[in-house]
């Protein structure tokens, strides 16, 4: 009889503890419920206009192409292991998930990541930027479930923006020049989705040491057949915009061997004939979904005589003549303004 009675008030106790955790959560833990997960672009953040800071939220400087979801794939984690997850092409998801308090991880046009099953394993993965696909986001937020019966989760694009609005013909020799390339180099194309590892030797980078024609994104990393006459003493005002991942590297000038470096803004001009480079150090790291804006290049003197090669010290050893000036203001989410580069 003893051990009958021990046995009863335990089963007692044990129903008494699920009745206290059905009330807690609504449902037993055991139990489906349904997360409505609804993400929120970039360009809808609210944002802080710094003063003189040009307007970033006007068309020319956002397109549809850099907002688009082409799909979204959303993890819930109970305790870093996936609870939940689900696949769709459009902006919000449906996730069948159990009760409790849960992380929720959105990522935007990504290849298939469902093999993933743990937290660590997502935040380790390596998004790669290609012309495919459109831009990868990535983002996080918790719910409890199913208290929570939606959660919008706000993403971030992995690529940096770097934007040039203007190039200055103010050369002394008071020459007409034509602008021919306007380009970036040494653009990482890996980044991971913990926001937190930087392409290394051996990853893929675009457009290294110089312009290459067999190595890089077309327009998202240069502008190469322009041909553009400017007069001494006029602009040319033509919006140029280039994308490349997160880059912390310092810059590095022109050495046989090629190692990881700051990715920089190179311009080659003609004048009379002969070509020359002009690459420039922006002077900061790239950061995730930030947008860097160049307003006005303005050339002073003859840059570095071209090679006819691809690479070389002619497009990595950036000018640094006295002369040359960077202001750089940083807004609240996603410009860094470089005011003027006099060169």
């Amino acid at each position: 009889m003893k051990r009958i009675t021990i046995f009863l008030a335990a089963a007692a106790a044990l129903l008494a503890f699920a009745s206290c955790n059905k009330d807690a959560y609504s449902v037993p833990s055991a139990e489906k419920a349904v997360l409505t997960v609804n993400i929120v672009s970039p360009d809808s953040y609210p944002t802080t206009k710094a003063a003189g800071e040009v307007n970033t939220t006007t068309p020319q400087y956002q397109t549809a192409a850099e907002s688009a979801v082409n799909n979204l794939q959303v993890f819930v984690f109970s305790n870093g292991l996936r609870d939940g997850y689900a696949n769709v092409s459009t902006s919000t998801a449906q996730v069948s998930c159990t009760a409790g308090s849960r992380e929720v991880y959105a990522i935007v046009n990504a290849p298939n990541l469902s093999s993933i099953n743990t937290k660590t394993d997502l935040l380790a993965a390596v998004s790669t930027f290609d012309a495919d696909g459109g831009f990868e986001m990535v983002g996080n937020a918790t719910a409890t479930v199913p208290s929570s019966s939606a959660v919008n989760v706000a993403v971030n694009r992995i690529a940096a923006k770097i934007v040039v609005k203007a190039i200055e013909n103010a050369l002394s020799i008071g020459k007409a020049m034509t602008v021919k390339r306007v380009y970036i180099t040494n653009v990482a194309s890996k980044f991971n989705y913990g926001l937190d590892t930087y392409a290394g030797a051996n990853d893929l980078w675009y457009n290294k040491g110089g312009y290459r024609a067999g190595s890089n994104l077309g327009a998202y990393t240069n502008d190469v057949d322009l041909s553009t006459s400017v007069a001494s003493g006029a602009s040319y005002s033509t919006n140029h915009y280039f994308y490349a991942y997160p880059n912390n590297y310092p810059q590095a000038n022109y050495a046989p061997t090629w190692v990881p470096k700051r990715t920089m803004l190179v311009i080659q001009i003609e004048v009379e004939g002969s070509l020359y480079d002009y690459p420039i150090d922006l002077g900061v790291d790239l950061t995730y979904n930030k947008m860097y804006v160049v307003s006005n290049v303005k050339l002073v003197k003859l840059g570095n005589e071209d090679d006819g090669e691809e690479g070389g010290s002619d497009e990595e050893d950036p000018i640094t003549d006295s002369s040359v000036e960077i202001t750089i203001t940083v807004n609240d989410w996603t410009i860094v303004n470089l005011n003027e580069i006099e060169i």
